[in-house]
């Protein structure tokens, strides 16, 4: 059975137990966690939904983010719209490819993904499109989110809700 993550909604009480948490050593790793350092609260203020994802063990494995903006959508010349976004997703870097042995399906990665989009699924309005903002050199992360069907849009990937 595969190891099953847990999310947590975050909380200011929250911050101290992640403050120094390592997400990688490239200057948009480092990013993130200075993200959920510094941001993260005004972040949640705004409106922004954030969690913790833990394992069954107990270990925090990372933290992901949603919250809405006005993109010009479906292409730059459109009016701007509403749309739910990815703030910020980071999985610490001694839990990269975790759990060992499992499917790419049932890695930490993918199971913060299954999360986030559930999520986004849920945002009131529900609005038509899922963006996020990945650096170009973080080849692992935009892999993830092309299996999980976002494109790049205006060098942003984005991942059109599914009509029902």
């Amino acid at each position: 059975m595969p190891d099953v993550l847990r999310f947590v909604p975050f909380a200011a009480e929250l911050l101290e137990d992640v403050r120094d948490f390592d997400y990688g050593d490239e200057s948009f790793q480092k990013e993130l966690a200075d993200w959920l350092r510094t941001d993260s609260l005004p972040a949640l203020a705004s409106g922004v939904k954030i969690w913790l994802y833990v394992n069954q063990s107990g270990d925090i494995i990372g933290y992901s983010s949603l919250g809405v903006s006005r993109w010009k959508y479906p292409d730059p010349s459109s009016h701007r719209i509403e749309v739910v976004i990815v703030p910020a997703v980071a999985v610490r870097k001694q839990f990269w490819g975790k759990p060992d042995g499992a499917e790419r399906d049932d890695r930490y990665s993918s199971q913060i993904m299954r999360h986030l989009l559930d999520e986004a699924e849920q945002w009131p309005g529900q609005p038509p499109v899922v963006g996020l903002f990945v650096h170009p050199d973080n080849v692992a992360a935009i892999r993830l989110y092309e299996r999980f069907g976002f494109q790049t849009f205006h060098r942003a990937p984005t991942r059109t809700k599914p009509r029902k």
